[in-house]
């Protein structure tokens, strides 16, 4: 990519291989980064002559190029060919075989030369942290290093790895006092004037100029896709979504993406998942605003409705019972997970550009795509143990879905507000949160809505310890699911219902209850559903002295869980069936369930496995 020291590497690798070439090193730049000031053949070659103290019979081009490989042709000589536009460019100077050699530098990538003449061809990447911070304290000397500490990481993380950008600042630095330090870095963390920052007023000491003189050479629909590629809110995008964020110029895609990536504008990180360099996004960003408004929040609008299509389908996947006012897409192509573990693999592949698109949704007032999202994220980040995300996005829908949308979805966004306060260990914010949204529903006269909430607040009175009040909510919800013949809601309340029972020391109700939430859950492709009705079977067959039977549910569970991705829960089921093994004498296998328990805890980032193992243990 421009700036990434091409010119600065092929000069050292040259210094270095002197003494290989006798008759000297000649180099030519071919000034590619300007178009209009491009040497012509005839120049170049007659230089070179020059330079070779030979002159040709024939003053023709053709002649030239004969005397010039001539002349090469017993000596050693090394060529540096820098700025290349393409490979015509530069092939008729290419050396000869024999004791010569040449090393060309260009902005593109040039596979012609590794196809036909057999060339290695090295694309070279930004800096590490550790080789920018080291490149930095070269340039800048030990006691401005020392001066600098303060901000070198900051430095380092938005020059993003480029030569160029840090050499810029290393010169900034440099000539300026140490109290312009703060502003200056000040001005680099700012995306709005980063590239102001690493300009030093000429074409090959400013980051913004260097990448201008590779858009130039891009064509239209290339530089299109740039500017649409700056818009999305991703470190990454995936093929389905880079056609998706304008289907006008689909047809055009794959040859803009790879000349994008011909260019080094783009790189592909993985299989058809691409990514922008942290400053090429930002100058992209910046040429996206030649657009008018209008065409601006266009893209937008196609990238938050791609992704939240996107998000619905693998939510749905997650949990089918879900619902949400998301119609079908008409003319949207969008991937359909094949299972639960496609679908949350999607999830974790995109999660960034997710929470990011939220926030673009919010920043650009568009209520129907911040409040969604934040929804359409809800069961992924509860199952992969990202409550503090759950909130924060939730905290952003409520308002979009007050401004937007009815009394169902508002009570909705409560809920789930009040599901995460739950997981967070806040009961009493959790309880606010239903109590608002079985009043909003009520006064709604939404009964499903209702229900679900009224579900929910047995269940937080159920783990608060007060089993006989949850029975009552319970019960208010069961009625109502029945009305509506709602199976996935009768199945859940019934499983709450002998959770409640199982509290209240009353097992034999509990496994009645338990058993019927599992026969009309069975049927259905709740999973989670089935997981939680087989988790409590376990639990019951403990109280019952029947440890056998109580492992061979809680294993029933352990493999529903996992099947979901759902980490918490597994660890939690893994610890039941650990003791449930042991009070039946199988000590190997119970040893092995607390292993199995302690990898899938570290695996969702605890750092205190013996307190989460304990809390686990007591948890109801």
């Amino acid at each position: 990519m421009p700036g990434v020291g091409k010119s600065a590497l092929a000069v050292e690798v040259a210094v270095a291989l002197d003494q290989y070439f006798a008759d000297g090193i000649l180099r030519v730049d071919f000034a590619g980064v300007v178009p209009e000031g491009l040497l012509r053949h005839e120049h170049v070659v007659a230089r070179l002559l020059n330079d070779l103290g030979v002159r040709p019979a024939t003053p023709t081009l053709d002649g030239m190029i004969s005397a010039y490989r001539t002349a090469l042709a017993d000596r050693a000589v090394l060529l540096i060919l820098d700025n290349a536009r393409n490979e015509e460019h530069v092939r008729p100077l290419l050396p000869p075989a024999g004791p010569s050699a040449a090393i060309v530098v260009g902005r593109r990538h040039l596979d012609g030369l590794g196809i036909r003449e057999d060339a290695d061809l090295i694309a070279l990447e930004p800096l590490d942290r550790a080789d920018a911070t080291e490149l930095l304290r070269v340039r800048l000397g030990e006691d401005r290093m020392r001066t600098a500490a303060p901000f070198v990481a900051d430095i380092v993380e938005h020059c993003s790895g480029l030569p160029l950008a840090i050499k810029i600042m290393a010169a900034r630095i440099t000539r300026r006092s140490a109290q312009a330090l703060p502003d200056m870095v000040r001005e680099l963390r700012v995306e709005s004037t980063r590239l102001r920052s690493l300009d030093l007023g000429s074409e090959d000491l400013s980051v913004r100029l260097s990448l201008d003189a590779s858009h130039r050479q891009l064509s239209a629909p290339a530089s299109r896709l740039l500017r649409r590629l700056a818009i999305h809110p991703g470190p990454t995008i995936s093929w389905a979504a880079l056609r998706a964020i304008d289907p006008e110029d689909a047809a055009h895609a794959g040859e803009a993406t790879d000349e994008l990536l011909r260019m080094s504008l783009v790189t592909e990180s993985s299989f058809e998942r691409y990514a922008l360099h942290d400053l090429v996004r930002v100058y992209a960003e910046a040429l996206s605003y030649e657009w008018t408004r209008v065409e601006r929040l266009r893209i937008v609008r196609r990238v938050l409705h791609f992704l939240l299509h996107q998000a619905w389908a693998c939510d749905r996947r997650l949990e089918p019972g879900r619902r949400l006012p998301i119609d079908r897409p008409d003319t949207l192509s969008v991937m359909t997970p094949t299972d639960t573990a496609d679908a949350m693999k999607w999830f974790e592949a995109e999660y960034s550009t997710l929470t990011n698109a939220v926030a673009l949704a919010q920043r650009h007032g568009l209520d129907r795509y911040t409040w969604l999202l934040s929804m359409a994220l809800v069961t992924f980040q509860w199952r992969s143990d990202r409550h503090l995300d759950a909130l924060c996005g939730l905290t952003r829908a409520l308002p979009a879905a007050t401004r937007e949308s009815g009394p169902a979805d508002v009570a909705m966004v409560h809920r789930m507000l009040a599901g995460t306060h739950r997981a967070l260990g806040n009961a009493a914010d959790a309880m606010r949160e239903l109590n608002g949204a079985v009043r909003i529903s009520d006064d709604d006269g939404d009964v499903l809505g209702a229900a679900l909430g009224r579900h929910t607040l047995g269940v937080l009175l159920q783990e608060g310890g007060a089993p006989g009040e949850a029975l009552e909510h319970f019960g208010a919800a069961l009625s109502a699911f029945e009305e509506l013949d709602d199976i996935l809601g009768q199945g859940a309340v019934l499983n709450g219902i002998s959770s409640a029972r199982y509290d209240l020391g009353q097992h034999e109700e509990a496994m009645k209850h338990c058993l019927r939430s599992l026969s009309l859950l069975e049927g259905t492709g709740d999973i989670n559903g089935q997981a939680h009705a087989r988790f409590s079977l376990g639990r019951i067959q403990m109280a019952r002295a029947n440890p056998e039977a109580a492992a061979i549910e809680l294993v029933r569970a352990r493999v529903l869980y996992r099947s979901l991705a759902y980490g918490s829960r597994e660890a939690r089921t893994l610890v039941w069936l650990a003791k449930a093994l042991r009070d039946s004498g199988r000590d190997t296998e119970s040893a092995e369930a607390i292993r199995q328990a302690r990898a899938v805890l570290r695996r969702l980032g605890e750092t205190d496995i013996d307190a989460a193992l304990d809390r686990l243990v007591h948890l109801r």
